[in-house]
């Protein structure tokens, strides 16, 4: 037993930091860097590394085919193996299910913890905090959705069957990003707002899974069953992203036959809008302890 005539106390008092100050722009940052450390499994335990690992690469192998069939047979079939626009859809439901897996563990799990307290108690506000929480989220998307086809295109000119032209390269990888962000943000934003108004991690990623599933289903009922005018089409948020693409591709990949541009366009914008407030209001209602 410790000798209690021989314990001593220490009162250092506190002291006032006088580290560095990087301010607002290094917090922001630090939201952004943590969570997509966390989306990707990095500096966690390897079974944290398995989902995001296994989706990336499943993302990968149609465009590792593609690529590999341009090389064993010379030619033209690397050029018409796949549409860029179509491989947005090839893709898709790996798309959905990484969102689903993602987007819950980087809301919920601020909120769960405290983290989201220690965020705020920074400089940070909540839109800071939220801007880059869509950032991070998007940008570890996009890994899914823009990587691959660029993928092709370099594969495609690396066997002599890519894209004609200097000019025309510079078109089709410009296209291809513009799409890959469209599709990462209309993924992650709805992935997002359900996981704003629940805190339980398995609950969100059913719903997610299921409300894309369960718009497709409906919207084919009504439109091929029911007789429902053709732009219910539009609300088909599995089949919307790859019209989408198509559309900025000029390419009839007929995914939402009979949908007018500015229907699709409508329902598109109109999705990201009802998101971003659901996001917003919800993570407004929320009262912060410092």
């Amino acid at each position: 037993m410790t000798d209690p005539s021989s314990a001593e106390i220490y009162d250092r008092g506190y002291r006032v930091y006088d580290g560095p100050r990087t301010g607002l722009r290094t917090s922001i940052k630090s939201v952004f860097v943590a969570s997509a450390q966390r989306a990707l499994g990095l500096r966690r335990k390897f079974r944290y590394k398995i989902a995001p690992v296994l989706t990336i690469l499943f993302a990968f192998i149609p465009a590792l085919i593609f690529v590999g069939l341009a090389i064993i047979i010379p030619g033209d079939l690397g050029g018409e193996a796949v549409d860029y626009a179509g491989y947005f859809g090839i893709t898709g439901i790996i798309v959905m299910l990484f969102t689903a897996f993602v987007a819950p563990e980087l809301m919920i799990n601020d909120r769960r913890t405290g983290m989201f307290g220690v965020y705020m108690a920074s400089p940070l506000s909540k839109g800071h905090y939220l801007a880059a929480k869509v950032g991070s989220l998007v940008a570890v998307v996009s890994i899914v959705t823009v990587l691959p086809s660029l993928f092709i295109v370099l594969g495609y000119i690396l066997v002599g069957t890519g894209p004609g032209g200097f000019g025309n390269t510079i078109e089709i990888v410009a296209k291809i990003i513009l799409t890959g962000l469209v599709v990462a943000v209309f993924y992650s934003l709805i992935g997002m707002a359900v996981s704003t108004v629940t805190n339980r991690q398995g609950v969100a990623s059913a719903v997610i899974i299921m409300f894309f599933l369960t718009t497709a289903f409906l919207t084919n009922a009504l439109v091929f069953q029911a007789n429902a005018p053709e732009w219910v089409s539009a609300l088909s948020f599995v089949e919307l992203p790859v019209d989408v693409a198509g559309r900025i591709f000029d390419e009839p990949i007929n995914q939402l036959d009979g949908v007018s541009t500015a229907a699709s366009l409508s329902s598109l914008i109109g999705v990201l809008v009802i998101s971003l407030a659901t996001i917003w209001f919800g993570y407004q209602r929320i009262e912060v302890t410092k």
